[in-house]
């Protein structure tokens, strides 16, 4: 096929590898720099010429020390990558749109292991997308000024991405009526807060959510006050004056503020209850997720959602995560569950050790009651149709220095990177038998999810039943898949919202 494309705002251009048309470094949004730092995503002017996208551009701005600095790193980031098969005679594909993790504080979509060869081999358009991350993606000194900042940048860079796929991929070959919405971790989150969102509504279709549904609790409803607080300290560190300076911050050297966010996402200080939050309830978000959810509200999406086995472990490696019951008492308190902790104690203390009590809390407290209430929410509406997944194998390099099943490490197999450095020495060691096994079975499950929405297919052994919130019907990825009932295995009793 042609790979000069004309869009809404002008040529493009790309190149072939191995049979697979790329794009890369698509612009979707005007660069957030000068006044429109911390504004929301503007759509991009009409250009002349022809943009190279040739070459991945620059990550957006990291804001996770000690994650390295690249110089090409720049504020300049709103950019998008496609992968799709050199068959020109194919049009109407669907598309797979990928959001990247990261904390909402690092990550790119030139990351290698998000790369879409294997989505398009298998007749996928395929895009990975960048957007602000920390304090240019989320601060909201809109608590300020509303003329001058504005609050969900990054999730606005979202929806813009998601628009400008919308308004154009078809002039790549892709169906912009058959999107799929895909993301892992902080992706994962991106992708429920997207579902909840009316500026995102008929964008996308179907959705895939690895590892993470956002703590959108009830205690949120004071994240404002919270939130100010935090901003407040911020600019005090900046030797900023907010009735005096608040048109400074548009204008300060971006690694002086890369030093204070650092300093105040570190601190070790147990009193200190108040932390900023990624996520903003204004017009982009009006309500709470599951409110929104166990309304009715949304009723158009098919949804995978589901975790891995020891989502805990890379947290507690990290000292991301409560260390002992001490600091679980402190982040009881800190998420508004100081009335449960004694119960918490009573059911994890079964455990043999506190590292293992620690892991086992935080995966289900992070990951896997959250991912059931979605479920469970979603799953009550006759238009939705939900399925639910747990990845158990461990990969090799993990099971030996006993983190497992640990948080992401399904993403190599679910987008089949495994070629890449690090999908190498992660499952290098593993039998190739179950390693085609399992990329036949999750993979082969998201590419016909995205094609059909349903995820069954000739590449799985067994069914892949609908969850509903009674059964909870959950299917295993491991050396051999199995579909379990995973309802006794969830403290439910301690988690009711």
């Amino acid at each position: 096929m042609d790979l000069e494309i004309q869009t809404r705002y002008g040529k493009v251009k790309g190149f072939t590898e191995d049979g697979i048309n790329k794009w890369y470094g698509i612009p979707y949004a005007k660069p957030p720099v000068g006044e429109l730092r911390f504004r929301r995503a503007v759509e991009c002017e009409s250009w002349d010429g022809i943009v190279d996208c040739t070459k991945f551009k620059g990550r957006c701005i990291q804001f996770d020390f000690p994650c390295p600095i690249l110089p090409t790193d720049s504020e300049d980031c709103l950019h998008l990558n496609i992968w799709r098969n050199n068959n020109k005679d194919e049009k109407n594909l669907p598309v797979y749109v990928w959001i990247h993790g990261g904390s909402y504080r690092t990550g790119s979509g030139i990351d290698e292991m998000y790369h879409g060869e294997s989505f398009a081999k298998n007749g996928i358009l395929y895009i990975t997308i960048n957007y602000r991350l920390g304090t240019l993606g989320y601060y909201d000194f809109s608590l300020y000024s509303k003329d001058l900042y504005d609050s969900n940048c990054f999730l606005s860079d979202q929806i813009m991405a998601l628009k400008w796929i919308k308004e154009n991929i078809e002039a790549f070959g892709g169906d912009p009526n058959n999107v799929t919405l895909a993301g892992e971790s902080a992706g994962s989150c991106s992708v429920c807060l997207l579902m909840a969102s009316p500026a995102a509504k008929g964008l996308f279709h179907k959705a895939i959510c690895q590892s993470g549904p956002p703590k959108t609790y009830k205690y949120f409803k004071e994240q404002p006050k919270m939130n100010k607080i935090y901003l407040d300290q911020f600019l005090k560190e900046l030797h900023l004056q907010p009735d005096k300076d608040i048109k400074k911050i548009r204008e300060l050297n971006i690694e002086d503020i890369r030093k204070i966010d650092y300093k105040m996402n570190k601190s070790d200080d147990d009193d200190n209850i108040f932390s900023i939050s990624p996520i903003v309830f204004d017009d982009l978000l009006p309500k709470n997720l599951f409110d929104g959810v166990k309304a009715g509200e949304v009723t158009d999406i098919k949804l995978i959602i589901g975790t891995t086995h020891d989502e805990g472990t890379y947290l507690y490696s990290m000292e991301e995560c409560p260390m002992n019951w001490n600091e679980i008492r402190t982040f009881c308190k800190r998420h508004g569950l100081l009335s449960k902790y004694n119960d918490f104690k009573n059911h994890y203390g079964q455990l043999p050790t506190e590292a293992e009590q620690c892991c086992e809390f935080i995966t289900d407290y992070q990951f896997l009651i959250n991912s059931c209430f979605i479920a469970d929410a979603l799953s009550q509406w006759n238009e939705n149709e939900v399925w639910m997944y747990r990845f158990d194998y461990p990969p090799p390099l993990f099971e030996y220095i006993e983190l497992n099943a640990t948080h992401g490490c399904d993403i190599y197999i679910s987008a089949n990177q495994l070629e890449n450095k690090r999908g190498k020495s992660i499952y290098g060691d593993a039998e190739p038998n179950v390693l085609k096994y399992l990329v036949d079975s999750m993979h082969g499950s998201f590419v016909q999810f995205a094609k059909t929405g349903n995820p069954n297919g000739s590449h799985l052994d067994i069914t892949w039943e609908k969850y509903d919130s009674e059964t909870r019907k959950t299917f295993i990825f491991n050396e051999r898949n199995e579909l379990v009932v995973i309802e006794e295995e969830m403290p439910s009793n301690i988690y009711e919202r």
